[in-house]
């Protein structure tokens, strides 16, 4: 497994920020004398941390570095600040375009990733869950494969926030985030306008503890999927919105990717 991390400048965001990504490269076992090599180009899955987090998150609290050697597939983190990975044209931060389109175009020019869709896979934890099926769906051509784990489908709910200091119900942090927010409802960061809206909507996984504060949020989204026939797999176990919960089944996400 080879770790890189570093800076990338990109016009969508007009800066350099910061990702991390995961190669399973030469899978070398020194104590049995073995090497394993993965085949290239290899498959991708791009990853998306939540609200409060960065490139590195994943690293710190999860083992998915481990579980990507093991499974041979690489993973790409980008940074996306507290954006919901939605495009803010007043900032220049198009953080939506960034993950669903450039960031593959950046990778697959450093790295040797496929360019093949089906070989191409979106997911995230909460912030990044929602940011997962976004742009998933709005990049559909780009992503077989989208993963949500305990995501924060709050867009339906934000419009009747009032003023809080806390960043997770404050109506000016989401203003500041989806414009105004009377016309998220119908847009494209809506994900039900955007399922109706795909013609080639990808395989969908969700997977949130019942004790999750968003849990019944992912359970309505997932009758509307099924209402609609999209194919999509919910997964609800016991758990919270914790990291325990993610490292799980961001997990047993990357063992459908497999198959």
């Amino acid at each position: 497994m080879v770790l890189f991390r570093g800076d990338i400048k990109c016009k969508s965001l007009q800066r350099r920020t910061s990702v991390s990504v995961i190669l399973p490269a030469d899978n070398i076992h020194f104590l049995q004398d073995t090497e394993e090599i993965i085949p290239k180009p290899y498959k991708t899955l791009y990853l998306l941390h939540g609200l409060y987090g960065s490139d590195d998150i994943f690293l710190a609290n999860t083992s998915i570095q481990k579980f990507a050697e093991d499974n041979g597939i690489a993973i790409v983190i980008p940074c996306g600040e507290n954006s919901f990975y939605v495009d803010n044209p007043k900032s220049h931060a198009y953080y939506g375009q960034y993950v669903g389109k450039e960031l593959l175009d950046i990778t697959r020019n450093i790295f040797p990733l496929s360019d093949k869709r089906e070989d191409t896979f979106i997911a995230g934890f909460s912030m990044g869950g929602y940011g997962a099926v976004r742009n998933g769906l709005k990049y559909s051509q780009n992503f077989s494969k989208i993963g949500m784990i305990s995501p924060a489908l709050i867009t339906d709910d934000i419009v009747d926030y009032a003023d809080d200091n806390n960043v997770l119900h404050s109506r000016d942090f989401y203003e500041s985030v989806f414009g105004n927010l009377d016309e998220v409802k119908g847009s494209d960061a809506d994900p039900r306008h955007l399922v109706e809206n795909c013609h080639d909507v990808p395989d969908i996984y969700i997977a949130c503890g019942r004790d999750d504060f968003l849990f019944e949020k992912s359970a309505d989204f997932y009758k509307f999927l099924k209402d609609k026939n999209i194919d999509a797999t919910f997964i609800e176990a016991e758990g919270e919105h914790t990291w325990e919960f993610c490292d799980k089944y961001i997990k047993e996400f990357i063992k459908t990717l497999m198959r």
